[in-house]
């Protein structure tokens, strides 16, 4: 198959599409002063390409941020269901300042910030001390065992 299709961008700066062998009037300004700009062998190749030549940059941005949020909720949805005790874990070690403290606000802001029950903070804390895991410095605070 051949490259029968082309990209070509005009003057004005808007791109479009054209079989080879046709004359290349933009769609826009009906100028015949265009550029090639890519060859394609399908017609469905070229329409995309043109979709993506005319889209404003700052779309372009913001669509690619979205296509790799997207991405990487996917990735994280394949690794499997992470449970609360995991979420919980990995909130409470958000939390730790660079002293491996733990305190109460931190703790507040953490959990409410991975949408888990900020008001439940005290069970949270009480349940990791009784295991073990964390272990009363003052009235506000922990630290890790």
């Amino acid at each position: 198959m051949g490259l029968d299709w082309c990209l070509v961008r005009c003057k004005c700066g808007h791109s479009f599409g054209h079989r080879k062998g046709s004359n290349a009037i933009c769609t826009i300004c009906g100028s015949s002063e265009v550029k090639k700009v890519h060859q394609f062998s399908d017609s469905r190749s070229l329409a995309n390409a043109v979709a993506k030549a005319n889209l404003p940059i700052e779309l372009t941005k913001e669509m690619s941020s979205r296509l790799e949020s997207k991405s990487a909720i996917e990735e994280n949805r394949q690794q499997g269901p992470v449970s609360i005790r995991e979420r919980v874990r990995r909130t409470l070690r958000s939390a730790t300042d660079e002293q491996g403290v733990l305190r109460e606000s931190a703790i507040r802001r953490e959990l409410d910030g991975a949408g888990l029950d900020a008001e439940s903070w005290e069970s949270i804390i009480g349940g990791a001390e009784l295991e073990g895991i964390l272990v009363r410095c003052s009235n506000d605070s922990w630290r890790w065992v």
